[in-house]
């Protein structure tokens, strides 16, 4: 018997077009009136996705940031697992001196100490990940106008968030560099205490090493008095990898999940653009 739901978003929840489909909708309404718990485990931090969600009708808990924070329906921060000042400073540094877009995900919003031109080029690559027919050139020169970009608040060095008290879940980069990519995932645990992955192959995404999506729904589920094989998890990309481990009842890879997802998952259902949440929710409910 299926307790708790736990999904990602981008990629999995979330269509190609940004929005979050009825039929999917209605499968978690139907699951919650069952009495099964349904729970958003997102790369995004929370001020990134609780409007998305609550204006889809969905009412849950958040973990956000891949596991660095656990927020109720009302926002409010359970639990939480942060990077340390001097850490932050030394990765933001390597990242830059790399040449790196850098963007730090805090409890006061959006930062980033990228220039200008590299914010709107970070932009620009998350366009065009998300709508390949939109060219990289089209999408620079629509970036300073969009949305993701508007959400950034520049600011000259990092210590401007730690004078302000602000706590760091998530460092984040953007990069048509894959190769890059790729090779810092690899790196930057061997060098500091930390987590890193992705959700697409585009970025990468550092946070406290104790923050993984498979291991922040398991200490949730513990708190609820759930066993894992009574949890069904779906995900789509690297970051949702410790989630679609054995050890948990129910694991969906979407139908549009990167192939090492896929052979990791026990099930594979539809994909982010056909209601896939929806069909897996239905289909083993």
């Amino acid at each position: 018997m299926i307790k708790l739901i736990a999904s990602d978003m981008d990629g999995t929840l979330v269509s190609n077009n940004h929005d979050i489909s009825r039929n999917n909708v209605n499968a978690i309404k139907k699951a919650q009136d069952k009495g099964v718990e349904f729970i958003i485990t997102t790369g995004r931090s929370y001020d990134d996705a609780y409007p998305q969600v609550v204006s889809a009708g969905i009412e849950c808990n958040y973990l956000v940031m891949n596991g660095s924070e656990l927020r109720n329906a009302q926002g409010e921060i359970i639990q939480s697992l942060y990077l340390e000042q001097t850490l932050v400073e030394q990765i933001v540094a390597e990242l830059q001196q790399s040449d790196m877009y850098v963007e730090v995900y805090t409890t006061g919003g959006t930062f980033s100490p990228s220039d200008k031109e590299t914010r709107k080029w970070a932009v620009a690559t998350k366009i065009n990940n998300f709508h390949p027919e939109i060219s990289l050139e089209d999408a620079y020169q629509e970036a300073e106008n969009h949305f993701l970009y508007q959400a950034i608040n520049p600011i000259h060095s990092v210590h401007e968030i730690f004078e302000n008290d602000y706590d760091v879940g998530k460092i984040i980069s953007f990069s048509n560099n894959i190769e890059k990519i790729a090779e810092l995932r690899i790196s930057l645990p061997k060098k500091y205490p930390v987590n890193a992955t992705g959700s697409f192959s585009i970025n990468l995404e550092v946070t406290n090493p104790l923050a993984d999506k498979g291991e922040a729904i398991k200490h949730y589920a513990n708190s609820r008095g759930i066993y894992l094989n009574e949890i069904m998890t779906i995900g789509d990309s690297y970051n949702d990898l410790g989630m679609l481990n054995d050890s948990f009842g129910f694991t969906i890879a979407m139908g549009n999940a990167i192939d090492e997802v896929k052979k990791q998952a026990k099930y594979i259902t539809d994909t982010n653009d056909a209601d896939g949440v929806g069909k897996a929710i239905e289909q083993f409910l």
